[in-house]
């Protein structure tokens, strides 16, 4: 029987033709079989990266979260994560206060993550206000002078981890010191919100 590409199509062209229907076909089972499940796997574990890059609250859930998301936490680090994690094998977390029972968080830390954090249980009717009942006479964080702090001062910010506070060094390094607080801006993830809840501690 006469083949009616030939009229149409070389040779050449017909197997490049087949080659294409082939593969259109093994995406369309991939799919249908649940492989992309893969994909939106990895959506969600770059939830965070988003949350950072688009100033948005990293509303971490410390019930569940994983090391690295709770270092993303300000005035985190990995002994403190790893400190929580612990903990929280132990004890459960009922609510995020508790966090004031873990070795090394007191006061003045939990206010500063505290924007970070996916509130439930009792902690629901606590905000950081509420918090300076535990501790009245708690000192008031120390100023950052956002031209010279490295990684460690910048993360005391509130609202800036560990990759927001590389992106302000990266920022400085290619453009010098900054000339205001409102510049802070114009580093990536860094918004209006951002700055606000820190003016009062930015020097320069």
């Amino acid at each position: 029987m006469k083949n009616p590409l030939n009229s149409l199509f070389t040779p050449d062209e017909q197997r490049i033709l087949l080659f294409i229907a082939a593969f259109l076909i093994l995406g369309s089972t991939l799919q249908l079989t649940g492989y992309q499940s893969r994909a939106a796997d990895s959506e969600l574990s770059d939830s965070l990266l988003v949350a950072l890059a688009e100033d948005l609250p990293l509303q971490i859930d410390i019930r569940t979260a994983t090391k690295e998301e709770l270092m993303a936490i300000s005035g985190i680090g990995e002994k403190r994560a790893q400190d929580i994690l612990d903990y929280r094998t132990k004890h459960p977390f009922q609510n995020v206060n508790e966090l004031l029972q873990v070795k090394g968080i007191g006061v003045k830390l939990y206010q500063l993550f505290y924007p970070d954090l996916l509130i439930f249980g009792d902690s629901l009717v606590a905000e950081p206000t509420a918090v300076d009942s535990i501790s009245p006479n708690s000192e008031p964080l120390p100023p950052v002078n956002i031209n010279t702090a490295d990684i460690a001062e910048l993360s005391t910010l509130s609202g800036i981890g560990k990759v927001k506070a590389q992106a302000i060094i990266d920022y400085r390094n290619v453009h010098g010191a900054f000339q205001s607080a409102e510049e802070l801006t114009k580093v990536k993830g860094i918004g209006s919100k951002t700055l606000a809840k820190n003016r009062s501690r930015i020097k320069l």
